[in-house]
């Protein structure tokens, strides 16, 4: 078995007082002392998916405590919910139609801004551990160093794939294939609490991409616990699914797969408590995008749907940012690297259309957002469990999918205006019928398909050039 860090070469050393004057040209304060950041990202974990989410059957308790250690955002979604185009969104901080990564398996234009470059450049050892799936079509995908990078200087992880609850791959730093015998997550947890303990000294930003809970939904043997005839369903979710055996499997798996995922959370909380570095260590976790899990009888991602846009975003920075804290504002996945690099003290991402949320989680300043916008494509539906005719089968799920417009986020092109107080005003423009808002019952987790024919300003505006990078109506 392959040990975590094997084959790392290890970054050039630089204390934090090196730091502190080298950073001073990259526009953090000589008086602020740097502030490590651990970004995880988890791929298709849907915002409700958690003991404090409201969700009565899966279990999260590591989750639980640190959505009450920092701030928790209740209205974070995705900008375009899907693998790759929302990968470049954050990384980015741009919009899906700026940087162009329309549907999965396509490679990030050179041309585009990476959140580590700034980093990097203030002297940061800054290291991607996991998923890339901003590289092309390659699986798993040897991610060479130089600017398919993106500004990181060591990588451990694979541009593609979901490989568990057996045969996790990964490529280290030189570009060695490692086939470690060991749950993917754990594997990667490994990685990421080994690579802190390296950088003690200096500052260090660490991108953990974790591959569950996306499909295929079997965690390890260890946390395969729910069962299957136990299961609590969205009201959505229609009765011949929750009858089908295949489609509780899943969803148990799903579930499974969450509470795999909070356990190797609690090791990276305690490592940085072990390693004296929660108190000056930034924490945001995120997902790229949600599950539909069969409401409304579709399955994975890809739709103008709750389930689908609607993602978690929690932050933590011990006596900057305070505890116990629920963000009631509408974010955006494109907010995420403004954000951080505010909150390290760092200026901005050049061309980044994300908004700087730090004012709301340091001062609970309101920044004023009656909305955000996400824009995506669907498919036409294909048959999953049980023969009935699903978005997308189970082959798609796996991502063995097509390349290019026809891939899981090729179809239906859709533009919604999401608030999280009603369900997204949805605007799809190769539709002949005029556009339409969804209506919500009481609860979003009852939200129905009833339409009304109403003019949709807002998302016409958000169609002009620059009308919603602020996240403001703009007047027809």
């Amino acid at each position: 078995m392959a040990k975590a860090g094997q084959g790392h070469p290890g970054v050039a050393g630089i204390d934090r007082r090196a730091f502190l004057a080298s950073a001073v040209a990259a526009g953090l304060p000589a008086a602020q002392p740097p502030s490590n950041v651990l970004f995880i990202l988890a791929d298709q974990w849907r915002f409700s998916a958690f003991g404090h989410g409201g969700d009565p059957t899966v279990n999260t308790p590591a989750f639980d405590r640190f959505a009450e250690q920092g701030a928790r955002f209740t209205r974070a979604y995705s900008a375009n919910p899907v693998c790759t185009p929302n990968r470049s969104c954050i990384l980015t901080g741009r919009y899906s139609h700026q940087h162009g990564m329309i549907y999965n398996n396509i490679m990030l234009p050179p041309g585009e801004r990476s959140v580590a470059e700034p980093f990097a450049k203030a002297g940061y050892a800054t290291h991607y551990i996991g998923k890339w799936h901003m590289d092309g079509g390659q699986k798993p995908g040897f991610v060479p160093p130089g600017w398919r990078r993106r500004g990181f200087q060591t990588f451990e992880g694979f541009n593609r794939g979901h490989y568990y609850p057996t045969g996790a791959q990964y490529f280290s730093d030189q570009g060695e294939l490692l086939k470690p015998d060991v749950y993917e997550p754990t594997y990667q947890t490994d990685l990421a609490i080994a690579f802190m303990k390296r950088n003690q000294s200096r500052p260090f930003y660490c991108y953990l991409s974790w591959g569950p809970p996306h499909s295929p939904y079997r965690p390890s043997r260890e946390w395969d616990r729910y069962d299957p005839a136990k299961l609590d369903f969205r009201p959505n979710v229609p009765k011949q699914l929750r009858d089908d055996r295949q489609y509780r499997r899943s969803v148990a798996g799903y579930y499974g797969s969450c509470s795999a995922l909070d356990h190797e959370f609690g090791r990276l909380m305690r490592a940085l408590d072990e390693n004296g570095l929660a108190n000056n260590t930034l924490v945001v976790f995120s997902a790229d995008h949600g599950d539909m899990l069969g409401s409304h009888g579709c399955y994975i991602k890809s739709k103008p749907e709750e389930e689908s846009l609607h993602i978690p975003l929690f932050m933590r920075l011990p006596a900057r940012i305070r505890a116990k804290q629920k963000i009631a504002a509408p974010a955006s996945s494109i907010d995420l690297a403004p954000t951080m690099l505010s909150l390290c003290g760092l200026g901005p991402l050049p061309n980044a259309s994300g908004r700087d949320l730090s004012a709301a989680l340091l001062k609970g300043q309101d920044p004023k957002t009656d909305f955000v916008y996400a824009q995506g494509a669907m498919s036409r539906g294909a048959k999953g469990p049980g023969g009935r005719k699903l978005a997308r089968g189970r082959k798609a799920a796996d991502e063995d999918e097509p390349i290019g417009p026809h891939a899981v986020s090729g179809g239906i092109e859709w533009r919604a205006c999401a608030n999280g107080q009603s369900k997204p005003a949805t605007r799809f423009p190769n539709f002949p019928r005029p556009p339409a808002r969804c209506t919500a019952t009481k609860r979003p987790r009852q939200w129905t398909h009833t339409l009304k024919a109403i003019p949709l300003t807002e998302a016409e505006a958000c169609e002009r050039p620059h009308g919603l990078f602020q996240g403001r109506r703009t007047a027809a």
